[in-house]
């Protein structure tokens, strides 16, 4: 297989983990959290959600055109939506007590998203350079 090829499935598994993981805060009922002056309505996050895998799925389309601009955006939906969402989660874990409910909502399925966040960047990475 090609780098691009696995770059791609490298892409796509990492979408279905962004999946996995929204499903695990809908399970939580993330959706009635309030940070500070943000209250998270279930309307607010199921457009956050949709959003984010819209973004998620038109960077695919641009991976697998090829074009340059894919690889960027790629670059930073991993970044954030991979590598970083998983600092956010672990530290809302631990400030909660280690409870998956509230602040550490979505903790469980962070990690394996977050390693597949670093496995897609590497790979982005080495195909940018």
């Amino acid at each position: 297989m090609s780098p691009n090829t696995i770059l791609i499935l490298s892409y796509i598994l990492f979408i279905w983990l962004v999946v996995l993981h929204t499903f695990e805060e809908i399970s939580c009922d993330v959706m009635g959290l309030e940070l500070g002056h943000i209250k998270l309505t279930k309307n607010r996050y199921l457009l956050g959600a949709s959003f984010i895998s819209t973004l998620n799925l038109g960077t695919l389309a641009l991976l697998v055109l090829g074009l340059p601009v894919g690889y960027y955006l790629a670059l930073f939906t991993s970044a954030v939506l991979g590598v970083f969402q998983a600092l956010v989660h672990t530290i809302g874990y631990i400030r909660e007590v280690k409870k998956a409910r509230g602040l550490g909502a979505g903790f469980f399925s962070s990690l394996p998203l977050a390693i597949a966040g670093v496995i897609v960047l590497i790979q982005l990475i080495q195909a940018i350079s």
